[in-house]
């Protein structure tokens, strides 16, 4: 075997063995089969069905043209890469890049400390850019949607009734004299000017990306890029669940406001009723609320800060093959600052969490099922409480709800 080969080969496992990749055997898989078809030249020639059926698994019924389990696996894995040679394998000496509407791996040597080279470059920003522009595009559209449906509802809407649980959650916000605002929670990139953007799902706040070293790889990986925090783009899950808040509410609530995380000051928390899409890893503020939560969300889960009898320390969120699996969310209703007004979370650790705990506060089906749960003996609703739900999902998209548990939280 050619010395080369057997390097490139060898690098293959290097990152099939990394923990990027070990927690899916899907993205191990398809690594391994597209280097067989890269080394042995036959790369060029393969189609979306083939990859299908010989790289991931899928059965002999499968069309690409109803399933993009290929496209969506394949850009994984191309962040995935990316994210590989920004971390553990920053040192590593053969470079693997898979270009953007190719199945063919691409390896090159590293290049000597200190040598600058425009290919090594343009490689890397190929690597970077493929794997976050459909996202990037995707969250714009999403965002610009959203915030037209929301200035279109408003125009139209006349104070209305909620249906009567969602009135019984949301009347008490609607009630108050202090306006409603719905803040996005909006993930970190990292702007390299003309070099495009760069996302590390665990770090979103710049303090981190400085002390992490993040900031200082990418200098060196692009000279004369100046990283910045950017806070443009949102997912699905906080966008998607932000119109549905929009749509059910803007008619019990015509004054309503729309603010993502980075740009919502206390100024505005203590002025506000506030309404938080998506975890704390997005909007930063909910971990510093001077409030005693009982639950907390996690990047996988939620953690149980107060587990009562029988109640597990952590939910834990299950992912299998093609966006499916189980996910936990988080419903909570907070005092504001100083008492005054409230602040209601609805939170996931992924897409599928998110939308599952809007839906629970904008459909009267399942809100009277949280009702239900959560009165207290006198009938009335505890003013504020936390509530743990499941939901069973299927590309992403949450098929079934169910309530976990809840605690009442006593104001502070």
């Amino acid at each position: 075997m050619p010395l080369a080969k057997e390097q490139d080969q060898q690098q293959i496992q290097r990152i099939i063995d990394s923990e990027l990749l070990r927690p899916s055997e899907v993205q191990r898989r398809l690594l391994k089969y597209l280097a067989e078809k890269s080394l042995a030249g036959e790369a060029e020639q393969l189609k979306e069905y083939t990859v299908g059926i010989e790289g991931i698994g899928r059965s002999a019924s499968y069309d690409p043209r109803r399933d993009s389990t290929v496209r969506l696996q394949i850009s994984k894995l191309r962040q995935k890469i990316a994210e590989y040679y920004l971390t553990v394998g920053q040192d590593d000496p053969i470079l693997i890049d898979l270009p953007k509407g190719h199945f063919k791996l691409v390896f090159s040597e590293r290049e000597p400390p200190g040598a600058v080279s425009v290919d090594r470059t343009q490689t890397k920003w190929r690597i970077l850019s493929a794997a976050l522009a459909g996202a990037l595009v995707l969250s714009a559209a999403l965002c610009i949607w959203l915030a037209i449906s929301l200035a279109h509802l408003k125009s139209v809407a006349a104070t209305l009734a909620l249906p009567p649980s969602l009135e019984e959650f949301w009347g008490p916000l609607a009630a108050s004299n202090k306006p409603t605002l719905i803040c996005v929670g909006t993930p970190m990139f990292v702007s390299l000017g003309e070099s495009g953007f760069f996302r590390k799902s665990d770090i979103n706040a710049w303090s981190a990306a400085q002390s992490s070293g993040l900031v200082s790889r990418l200098e060196r990986m692009f000279p004369g890029a100046k990283p910045q925090p950017w806070y443009v783009f949102t997912t699905l899950g906080e966008a998607g669940g932000a119109f549905r808040l929009g749509k059910a509410l803007s008619s019990r609530m015509p004054n309503l406001q729309l603010a993502h995380s980075p740009e919502l000051s206390w100024e505005q928390i203590r002025a506000d009723n506030i309404v938080f899409v998506g975890p704390n890893r997005y909007n930063l503020q909910i971990s510093a609320l001077p409030v005693q939560q009982d639950f907390a969300m996690e990047s996988i889960g939620i953690r149980n800060l107060r587990p009562r009898a029988g109640e597990p320390a952590f939910f834990e969120d299950v992912t299998g093959e093609n966006q499916s699996g189980l996910a936990y969310a988080l419903v909570s209703r907070l005092p504001g600052l100083h008492g005054d007004g409230y602040i209601v979370v609805l939170a996931g650790a992924g897409i599928p969490g998110t939308l599952a705990a809007t839906e629970v506060v904008t459909s009267e089906m399942y809100a009277a099922e949280m009702v239900r749960r959560v009165r207290l003996p006198s009938g009335r609703l505890p003013p504020y409480y936390q509530m743990v739900i499941r939901c069973k999902f299927n590309q992403w998209l949450p098929v079934e709800i169910n309530y976990v548990v809840h605690h009442v939280v006593a104001p502070t």
